[in-house]
């Protein structure tokens, strides 16, 4: 109880010295620290809220939006968003209106297509990226900056409809956007800054979009061109004039789907490669399933990858209302109103009372037990999407056997000074345009 006993040797009226200690031990062992809190202290205050560790404890938390609502970071996503936003609503209008929504247009039965057209696009990013380090006279490339990013922002073009706006201003600025309300816990007003800029630049570049394909009948609504994507989707739909969904909701819900996209699928495509890289046995597994023309077996090994580097380790609510949380059981605990509770995805995914072996790498766990694309009334909105987009993106690397960390670089992922993934160099061998 290494932690625990550092933690509470400093006095309670140091909350600077606690929280510094609490972020040294979070970026250098998490795996560690977690594990003494899930055995120790599984419901931990802090000065920073209180922080629920165990898998049954987390589940309640986010699924009772009644007690555990998102109000920690909804005012601040709706800043940067300039409008409001499922992610940042509970309960009746915008949340459950918006997301019923949200779950028409990004469509279940898009799967199939949206899969085709990721292998596609990411083939060919692939090819450029290969082709790019030979005419450096490189043996590698990035396989963020050079490929991730790229072919990510290129899906949200074609099936999200964002044509004609920069690729790059795609992903910088919905990342800025992310980072101001999803990993500012600080309140850097820098960072909020940039992320209200950015949110502002590309709500006006959505705006001249949507303009621009009304005009040119590109909405749909003339029946002579109907553009198969989410965008067009969105145009075509008539809602009751009591919903007040206009095109400026059109807009609002178009970009925070991309805010909630294009980010995440580039990390997860980097740290699956990296996780599955550090275990030569499951890459080698997952090789030989990605050569399988059914991909599910393949897709298996990208999420076990995801549940040790989740893309959303933790994620805020505000307790509005007292609360006993794991009532009946030993750790039951009092949360009164007013309290901010992280829920950690991440500890709940190791939690060795419900997850079988979870410091192993095993497919086929139960679903339960993989909470990367979030769980309760604000899981992952684009789900079905975002299931067959991020495997893919990994898929198209592995098939191609050049492709991969060099010796020793398995774990030479840079952040440069940001809160997500910016470099990871691999190998761009003579076999990597092997398809």
């Amino acid at each position: 109880m290494d932690f625990l006993a550092a933690y509470d040797a400093v006095p309670e009226t140091d909350a600077a010295q606690r929280i510094a200690l609490l972020r040294r031990k979070t970026a250098t062992d998490k795996a560690g620290l977690f594990r003494e809190l899930r055995a120790a202290r599984p419901v931990f205050a802090t000065p920073l809220g209180v922080f629920v560790t165990r898998h049954p404890d987390v589940l309640e938390v986010l699924s009772t939006p009644e007690v555990f609502t998102v109000g920690v970071l909804g005012p601040a996503l709706e800043d940067v968003l300039g409008a409001p936003f499922i992610l940042a609503r509970d309960g009746a209008d915008v949340h459950w209106r918006e997301r019923g929504y949200g779950q028409m247009v990004l469509a279940p039965e898009d799967a199939p297509r949206v899969r085709a057209l990721t292998a596609s696009l990411a083939d060919a990013v692939l090819d450029a990226a290969v082709a790019g380090a030979a005419g450096r006279g490189s043996d590698t490339f990035d396989l963020i900056q050079d490929y991730a990013r790229v072919a990510a922002a290129r899906v949200a073009v074609e099936y999200l409809g964002f044509d004609g706006i920069p690729e790059e201003m795609l992903h910088t600025h919905s990342r800025r956007m992310q980072w101001a309300f999803a990993v500012n816990p600080g309140g850097d007003p820098e960072v909020h800054a940039a992320g209200a800029a950015a949110g502002k630049e590309l709500h006006d570049r959505v705006a001249a979009l949507i303009t621009r394909r009304r005009a040119c009948g590109r909405d749909g609504t003339d029946g002579t061109d109907r553009p198969d994507d989410v965008l067009g989707r969105m145009l075509r739909t008539r809602l009751p004039d009591e919903f007040g969904f206009d095109d400026e909701r059109i807009n609002a819900n178009l970009v925070g789907y991309l805010t909630g996209y294009q980010q995440n699928a580039t990390q997860c495509a980097a740290t699956a490669l990296k996780e599955l890289a550090l275990r030569p046995e499951a890459l080698a597994e997952a090789e030989r399933a990605a050569a399988d023309p059914d991909p599910a077996r393949f897709d298996a090994y990208v999420w076990e990858a995801l549940r040790f580097h989740p893309f959303v380790p933790a994620t805020p609510r505000l307790c509005v209302r007292d609360h006993v949380l794991a009532a009946g059981t030993p750790r039951q605990t009092p949360i009164p109103a007013g309290t901010p509770v992280v829920a950690s995805l991440y500890s709940a995914m190791f939690d060795e009372d419900v997850v079988d072996a979870p410091t192993e790498f095993r497919t086929g766990r139960p679903p339960s037990h993989n909470l990367v694309l979030g769980y309760g009334a604000h899981d992952c909105v684009g789900r079905y999407a975002a299931s067959v987009i991020v495997p893919e993106l990994v898929r198209r690397v592995l098939l191609r056997p050049g492709i991969r960390p060099p010796a020793g670089g398995e774990e030479a992922m840079d952040y440069a000074a940001t809160p997500y993934p910016q470099h990871y160099p691999v190998a761009a061998g003579p076999d990597s345009g092997g398809r």
